[in-house]
């Protein structure tokens, strides 16, 4: 959706102000429109529905393009304005050749008031379709005698005159496509199919997209028809600092819109204004030189830095556990709120927003100049209980049974549980995140868990096989849920390799694997590290392409 925002013409102007667009971006949400969802799915002729899906389809796309040139009527420059009014006029006309109802007068006049009458044209048809379909379901041989408005014979025309005359290609931002109903998806996706020029159907959705399939039977192919890209493992790799920036740039315009003044080095302010807890730092630092002193002893050269690196956060949540004061651990510092939102900014700006009204609240309403670290380890950590609480309520959940997202929920507890006794094990790697499945995991077990990545608590990616033949599936915890079992969130380090009935087992009971029943050749979590050298492929969430 903020991708969809960026694309549209207000912040091309904003982004852009000196540079002619080369596009139109008609966005339209599905879930801001009446689409009638249930009622075209009632419908039992299924060709007469996708006809209407389609006339009804266009309609509103055309209505919406109408609107954006309304806006701003200098995205049809002066000279061409006639001829766009001809093509829109000329093309609604030919839509009532075979129609019982008369076509309207559609002759030119002024221009934003020409584009105005075709709007009320189009919110008119729009209207007659709804209420025919609402009489259809209770007369059931009721005709429909209306005109038909298609994709070839009206949005189609349109665009090409766009880009021919206009130099702007059409951007269709269909915003929540897996809430179209089933006949419209069918019909976007005959559109996609067509490939055509003068139009870019972009389409945003979660994992449950009704169907691939086009009105001819046949179905569109990835990457064939079109290219699927997944947000949800854009920053999964260990690229992590390229989210880190680009949440760093958001700050800083909000924080200039808001007044505060930058001084020296931009990048600098946000780290100021989430300043990391400097005891906790300082005791890292003491305890980062007592470890490498230690390790020195042992080992030599770079391993000595790379296992300081891996176990300094584990050693030192240890000696808070031995002080039973494990809970004092701090998230804090803009980097670690930036991961801890798990690549969704959205996230990251609901815990900023919280800790600024928790800092408010402290100076009595005057300018708050910085977040202390406690707030911020406080909002994460709250933010970390209430979405652990969430996954068992059905309520807001796309689709599953209460049985389904109780296992789901007592999935991540259990992970949860068993990360953390990683965390505080002597094992070589102690930071792990992901685990993957020795064997195919059943069909059902598949189903949870792609439930599970629909909701955004794990994330797929792929990882080699040990014997250097093929890929396994590893499913990666969110880090949004990592201050629950004081998990350090810094980075992937490593993957537990688990029998499918393991899995079962925790989703069952919620409890942390056990050491022998996860592998009944050794008695510790079997665990595979992920080093420098190894190679950890990523992959869309239906796991049919691969990076």
């Amino acid at each position: 959706s903020m991708l969809f925002r960026v694309l549209q013409r207000d912040c091309q102007d904003l982004m852009f102000p000196n540079e002619r667009p080369s596009f139109l971006s008609v966005y339209f949400p599905v879930r801001d429109s009446d689409l009638m969802i249930e009622e075209f799915n009632l419908m039992q002729n299924q060709d007469q529905s996708k006809t209407l899906a389609e006339s009804h389809f266009v309609l509103l796309l055309v209505r919406q393009l109408l609107i954006e040139v309304s806006k701003s009527p200098e995205i049809i420059p002066k000279s061409h304005r006639r001829d766009f009014e001809l093509v829109v006029s000329e093309k609604i006309a030919a839509s009532y050749d075979f129609s019982e109802e008369p076509a309207p007068n559609l002759t030119c006049d002024e221009f934003e008031k020409t584009i105005h009458r075709d709007i009320e044209v189009l919110d008119r048809e729009c209207n007659r379709i709804v209420n025919y379909i609402l009489r259809r379901l209770y007369v059931t041989e009721l005709a429909y005698g209306g005109p038909l408005f298609f994709f070839d014979g009206l949005l189609g025309p349109i665009s090409d005159f766009l880009l021919e005359r206009v130099g702007l290609k059409v951007y269709i931002l269909v915003d929540d496509g897996d809430d179209l109903p089933f006949p419209h998806t069918v019909v976007l996706n005959s559109w996609i199919a067509r490939r055509r020029r003068s139009v870019v159907l972009k389409v945003s959705t979660m994992y449950n997209y009704k169907t691939f399939e086009t009105r001819s039977g046949s179905k569109i192919q990835h990457p064939h028809d079109f290219i699927q890209y997944d947000i949800a493992s854009r920053f999964l790799e260990d690229k992590s600092e390229d989210y880190v920036e680009f949440v760093s740039k958001i700050c800083l315009k909000r924080l200039a819109k808001a007044g505060y003044k930058f001084d020296g080095n931009g990048e600098r302010t946000v780290d100021k204004f989430f300043p990391s807890d400097a005891s906790q730092e300082s005791r890292l630092a003491y305890l980062k030189e007592k470890l490498t002193k230690e390790y020195s002893e042992e080992f030599s050269g770079r391993s000595v830095g790379d296992k300081v690196y891996r176990h300094l956060t584990s050693e030192y949540m240890k000696q808070l556990s031995g002080a039973r004061s494990a809970g004092t651990f701090r998230y804090a510092g803009f980097r670690t709120l930036a991961i801890l939102s798990g690549g969704l900014v959205r996230d990251f700006i609901i815990c900023a927003q919280r800790m600024h009204d928790g800092a408010s609240r402290r100076t009595a309403g005057g300018r708050v100049e910085r977040i202390p670290p406690e707030i911020q380890d406080e909002v994460v950590r709250d933010h970390a209980d209430t979405i652990l609480a969430e996954i068992s309520d059905k309520r807001q959940k796309r689709s599953g049974t209460d049985e389904d997202w109780e296992a789901i929920s007592n999935l991540i507890r259990g992970m949860g549980a068993t990360f953390k006794r990683k965390m505080l094990s002597n094992d070589a790697e102690r930071r792990v995140f992901s685990f993957a499945f020795q064997t195919p995991p059943d069909p059902g077990l598949v189903r949870l868990l792609d439930l599970a990545i629909s909701e955004g608590y794990l994330v797929r990616g792929f990882i080699s096989e040990k014997e250097g033949f093929g890929r396994r599936h590893l499913y990666v915890m969110t880090r949004r849920v990592g201050p629950a079992f004081n998990l350090d969130v810094s980075a992937y380090n490593g993957y537990l390799s688990l029998r499918p009935t393991a899995i079962l087992d925790v989703m069952k009971h919620g409890q942390s694997l056990r050491g022998n029943s996860t592998d009944e050749r050794q008695g510790e979590l079997p665990f595979t590290p992920l080093g420098p050298d190894s190679e950890w492929i990523l992959g869309s969430p239906d796991g049919r392409e691969t990076w």
